[in-house]
């Protein structure tokens, strides 16, 4: 799991846009406020239409305009809107970890959620005590951001089956693969007995890193940084050998072939032209778009390696996803909406989880969630040592939200990770000197920006970066900073 899991573009791109912070002249209709919400959830359209409308009703003044982009298109256009000064009032954005609400700020895209700067105590009670951290969500005292999703049942390490072709190939999917060598077995027997590809999976761009890190999270915390031992760690051992059976599955034909996006894939299996699909809570709303409803598979735990789980999926403090522009002149407007957004009983909660889209970290899972799906997530997501929460730099460090080495270090060539993994999965080869070759770079570009960065006065250095008493799979509480 990479501390402050930035990409390299969003980070190019967030520090090519900055702007400055004065706000926008305010947008109204008729009389009406216009406030603009942009995101890439492209599931949730009609779910997003109930919500604007409801809370239209309830607060007439205000309309609301919620566009949602392809999230390709997205970290494109967004970084380009606030370049341009036609940022909207609210955006979402996922892609720094504990550091993403500094990031923003730092490059002038955010102000704090409530317009006099402190957000009422109403509004903090309503998630879990120590949900907001200064120096993650708070800065100087101010929310920036809030928890979104959860942290337990929220993120990858499922595995979703096709009952028909399961069948088909006489296999049980109550009775699921629970090892990498139970999982090839039940390649082969579907191979032989269906039609139908093994595991289908997307392999365009980055997200090549879904299946793999899928893998590696259940022998590391995933491929990107070792946090034990405060090095990248895409040459690991373990993390090889995760990729080397991949490989293995690939070679034998267990993964469909041709180079796919993550749409392809997805349709491929709800269409049962595939039996397996990794990947994360938020699929069951993603069948339920394509019309492929619950009772149509199954879902499970990632598989683990023979000799049993080394590593564990990650969990970091909190999820930040929705952030008030920095150049909104709507900002009364906007604390409205959020505040109405995140009542625990209200409207939105409760249509968010009749659409199947998630666990929420500041409502009732266990009363909420109805999709059998969902549910059978969030029972294997409670099994002790599924997710485990991982060291947070920035909490033993604060220095580090004023640091650009991390980011400096990923962002020469952000792809490189995914671009290798297609490369070496394609022509059959290993990965163990292309690893090294990314490991070398990046780990060399963290410690000279780090030295750097602590000879200008910074408290900084290699160590914020290593945690020797973390061992993958034991929570690392916030009572060890």
């Amino acid at each position: 799991m990479k501390p402050a899991a930035a990409t390299g573009l969003a980070l190019l791109l967030l520090t090519a846009a900055a702007c400055g912070t004065s706000g926008s002249s305010q947008n109204t209709t008729g009389g009406q406020i216009t406030l603009k919400i942009w995101d890439f959830s492209m599931e949730q359209v009609e779910f997003h239409k109930k919500v604007t409308d409801q809370f239209t009703r309830e607060h007439p003044n205000i309309k609301v305009e919620w566009r949602s982009i392809a999230q390709a298109e997205y970290k494109t256009t967004l970084p380009l809107a606030f370049q341009s000064r036609q940022s909207p009032d609210i955006f979402y954005w996922s892609e720094n970890g504990p550091l993403n609400s500094r990031i923003l700020l730092n490059n002038g895209w955010i102000k704090p959620l409530h317009p006099s700067g402190t957000a009422p105590d109403e509004f903090i009670k309503r998630w879990p005590q120590g949900s907001f951290i200064e120096g993650v969500n708070l800065i100087d005292g101010k929310a920036h951001g809030f928890p979104f999703t959860d942290n337990l049942y929220w993120g990858g390490g499922y595995m979703f089956m096709h009952n028909d072709v399961f069948k088909q190939a006489g296999l049980d999917p109550a009775s699921p693969p629970r090892t990498f060598s139970e999982l090839k077995a039940a390649c082969a027997k579907i191979r032989s007995a269906t039609k139908a590809e093994c595991i289908t999976s997307p392999n365009k761009g980055a997200d090549v890193m879904r299946l793999f890190d899928s893998f590696a999270g259940v022998v590391m915390n995933g491929s990107g940084f070792d946090l034990k031992n405060g090095r990248f760690s895409l040459d690991d051992p373990k993390i090889l050998s995760t990729f080397n059976f991949i490989q293995e599955l690939n070679k034998a034909g267990y993964i469909a072939p041709g180079t796919n996006d993550k749409n392809f894939s997805r349709q491929q299996f709800a269409a049962g032209q595939a039996a397996i699909y990794f990947d994360g809570t938020w699929m069951p709303s993603v069948w339920t778009s394509q019309g492929f409803t619950s009772d149509k598979y199954s879902v499970a735990a990632q598989p683990l390696p023979d000799a049993g789980r080394t590593g564990a999926p990650g969990r970091e403090p909190n999820l930040e996803k929705y952030f008030v522009s920095s150049q909104t002149g709507n900002h009364d407007a906007a604390w409205t909406f959020l505040d109405w957004m995140t009542k625990p009983d209200g409207f939105f909660v409760q249509e968010y989880y009749k659409g199947g889209f998630g666990t929420l970290s500041y409502a009732d899972n266990k009363k909420m969630v109805t999709d059998p799906a969902l549910r059978k997530i969030m029972e294997i997501a409670e099994t002790p040592g599924f997710r485990v929460n991982i060291p947070v730099p920035l909490l033993k460090c604060p220095d580090l939200a004023r640091s650009k080495a991390y980011q400096s270090a990923i962002s020469k060539r952000p792809d490189w990770a995914s671009e290798i993994i297609t490369e070496t999965l394609n022509n059959g080869g290993t990965l163990d000197a292309a690893a090294k070759e990314l490991v070398t770079a990046r780990q060399s570009a963290l410690e000279e920006g780090l030295k750097a960065e602590a000879a200008s006065g910074l408290k900084v250095s290699m160590d914020c970066y290593t945690f020797p008493d973390f061992d993958y799979v034991t929570d690392y509480g916030l009572d060890r900073y």
